[in-house]
C-alpha cells in the first residue's frame, strides 16, 4: 500500500507547478466547546520532501457538554528524504452524558519514505460521561530502514454506565537497522462494565533488526463485567535484535472478569535476546475470574530467552487459568520459562506448560508454582514442563543443562487433583552430546473427601550421549480417601 501512495504523490508532483514538496510543514488545530450536544471534527494533511525534512502535526480537542459528545480527528502525513523527522499528536478531552472518541476515524498515519528518520506518533484520549464512553485510538508508520518509530496510546475513562476502550500501534519496517517502540495505556472506570482490547504491531520485514519494545498496562473497575484482551506481535524481526514484549493487566469487576494476554516473537534468524512477561491480576464480587496467557518464540539460536507468566485471581464462583510458556528454538542458547498462577474461589483450575524444541549447547530452565484455594468444589492443577532435542544445530561437543521444576499447593474444597509432569526427551540427537538434567516435583494438597495425586519426572534418554541425571518427587496428600502415584522414570533408548 505504501507504494500507491508514493506512485498517487509523484503523479501529484509532474502535474502541479510547483517542482518540489516543502521541506519544512508544521500544522496546529486547537479547538475547545462547550453546550448541550457538541460535535468536533479535525483533520490534518501534509507532506514534507528532502534529506533532514520536518513535518509535525499536533491536534487538541476539549469539549464540555451535557448531552451527546463526538470527537474525530486525524493526522494523515508523508515525507520523502533521509532523516526526516515526523511528529503527530492528538489530543482530546470531553465531558457529557455520552462521549464517543474516534467512532468513526483512525488517528495518526504516516508514510516515511528515507533512511535514518524518526517518527514520534502520540494520541490522547480522556473522557468523563454520565452515561456512556467510547474510545478508539490508533497509530500507523511506515519507515524505511536506519529508522526510529516510537507511538503511544493513552485511554482514561470514568462512565457511570458502560466503557468501550481500543487502542493499538501499528509499525511496517523496509530495511535493516531499525527500531521500534510501542505502548499503550488504558484505565476505565464504569459503573456498569468495562471493555478493554488492543496490540502493538511490529512487521520488521526480516530486516536486520537493533530493537523491538512492546509493552501495555490495563486497568479496569466496573460494577458490571470487565473484559480485558492485549497481544504483542514482533513477526519477522530479523537477526541481531533485541525484543523485549510485557503485558499488564488488572480487573476488579462486580460480577465475573476475563483477561486475555498474548506475547509472539518470530525471527529465522539468531538473535541477541528476547524476554516476553505476562501479568494479570482479576478480582470477581459476584462470578468467574477467568485468564489466560500463552507466550511464543520462534528464533534460530544464539539467544538469551525469558518468558514469564504471572497471574493471581480471586472469585465467589469459578476461578480458571492458562499459563503457557512455548519456545520453538535451536542451539547455542540460554532459556529461562516460569508461570506462577494464584487462585482462590468456589472451584479453582489450573493448567500451566512450558515447552521448548531444542537443539545443541542449552542451558534451559523452566518453572512452574501453582497454589489454590476452594472453598466449595476443590481444585484442579496441571502442570507440565516438556525440554526436546529435536533440531540437530549447535555445537553436540558442548555440555547442555536442562532443569526442570513444579511446585503445587491446594487446599480445601471436598474433591482436589493434582498430575505434574517434568519430561526431558533425548532421544533425538544426530549425535552424541552431553546433558545435565535436573528434575523437581514437589506438591501438597488437602480436600475433604478425595485427593488424587500424580508426579512424574521422565527423561528419554538416547544411549551414546553421557552426562548427569537427578530426579526428586516429594508429594504430600489429605483427605478422607486418597490416590497417589509417583515416579522417577528413564527411558533408555
Amino acid at each position: 500500500m505504501r507504494y500507491l501512495v508514493f506512485t498517487a504523490l509523484a503523479l501529484v508532483l509532474l502535474v502541479g507547478a510547483a517542482s518540489a514538496l516543502p521541506s519544512e510543514v508544521s500544522q496546529t488545530i486547537v479547538t475547545t466547546a462547550s453546550g448541550g450536544d457538541i460535535y468536533q471534527e479535525a483533520y490534518n494533511s501534509g507532506a514534507v520532501e528532502g534529506e533532514g525534512a520536518l513535518l509535525t502535526q499536533s491536534t487538541t480537542m476539549t469539549a464540555e457538554g451535557t448531552g451527546i459528545v463526538e470527537q474525530e480527528a486525524d493526522n494523515y502525513g508523508t515525507s520523502i528524504g533521509d532523516a526526516a523527522v515526523v511528529t503527530q499528536d492528538i489530543s482530546m478531552d470531553a465531558t457529557g452524558e455520552n462521549v464517543g472518541q474516534n467512532l468513526f476515524d483512525f488517528g495518526n498515519w504516516a508514510y516515511v519514505f528515507g533512511i535514518g528518520t524518526t517518527t514520534t506518533q502520540t494520541f490522547t484520549q480522556v473522557a468523563d460521561a454520565e452515561d456512556y464512553v467510547f474510545q478508539y485510538a490508533s497509530n500507523y508508520a511506515d519507515p524505511d530502514g536506519g529508522s526510529i518509530a516510537t507511538q503511544s496510546v493513552s485511554q482514561a475513562a470514568v462512565a457511570g454506565g458502560d466503557i468501550d476502550q481500543v487502542g493499538y500501534n501499528v509499525a511496517w519496517f523496509w530495511g535493516d537497522g531499525a527500531v521500534s517502540v510501542q505502548s499503550v495505556s488504558m484505565d476505565a472506570n464504569a459503573g456498569g462494565y468495562a471493555y478493554q482490547y488492543g496490540y502493538n504491531d511490529a512487521d520488521m520485514g526480516d530486516y536486520n533488526t537493533i530493537m523491538v519494545d512492546q509493552s501495555a498496562t490495563l486497568n479496569a473497575v466496573a460494577g458490571d463485567y470487565v473484559y480485558q484482551d492485549f497481544y504483542n506481535d514482533n513477526s519477522e524481526a530479523g537477526s541481531n535484535s533485541v525484543s523485549d514484549q510485557a503485558i499488564t493487566m488488572s480487573g476488579t469487576a462486580g460480577t465475573w472478569t476475563a483477561q486475555y494476554l498474548y506475547n509472539y516473537f518470530e525471527t529465522w534468524d539468531p538473535v541477541s535476546e528476547a524476554t516476553q512477561v505476562l501479568t494479570a491480576g482479576a478480582n470477581a464480587a459476584d462470578g468467574i475470574a477467568y485468564q489466560d496467557a500463552y507466550n511464543w518464540m520462534y528464533t534460530f539460536g544464539d539467544d538469551n530467552l525469558g518468558q514469564s507468566i504471572f497471574l493471581n485471581a480471586v472469585a465467589t464462583e469459578d476461578v480458571t487459568q492458562y499459563g503457557y510458556n512455548e519456545a520453538n528454538t535451536y542451539g547455542n542458547l540460554n532459556l529461562g520459562q516460569e508461570v506462577w498462577l494464584g487462585g482462590d474461589g468456589a472451584y479453582v483450575y489450573q493448567e500451566a506448560d512450558n515447552w521448548a524444541d531444542l537443539g545443541y549447547a542449552n542451558t534451559v530452565a523452566q518453572y512452574i508454582a501453582l497454589s489454590a484455594v476452594s472453598d466449595d468444589e476443590g481444585v484442579d492443577q496441571f502442570a507440565d514442563n516438556f525440554a526436546w532435542n529435536i533440531w540437530w544445530n549447535g555445537d553436540p561437543a558442548v555440555p547442555s543443562s536442562i532443569a526442570q521444576g513444579i511446585t503445587g499447593a491446594a487446599t480445601g474444597g471436598v474433591f482436589s487433583q493434582q498430575y505434574f509432569l517434568n519430561y526431558a526427551d533425548l532421544s533425538w540427537n544426530g549425535v552424541p552430546s552431553s546433558y545435565t538434567v535436573t528434575q523437581d516435583n514437589v506438591a501438597t494438597v488437602a480436600a475433604d473427601d478425595l485427593v488424587n495425586q500424580g508426579l512424574v519426572n521422565q527423561i528419554d534418554w538416547w544411549t551414546p550421549n553421557t552426562g548427569a541425571v537427578a530426579q526428586n518427587i516429594n508429594g504430600d496428600a489429605s483427605a478422607t480417601s486418597v490416590w497417589q502415584y509417583h515416579e522417577n522414570w528413564m527411558t533408555i533408548i
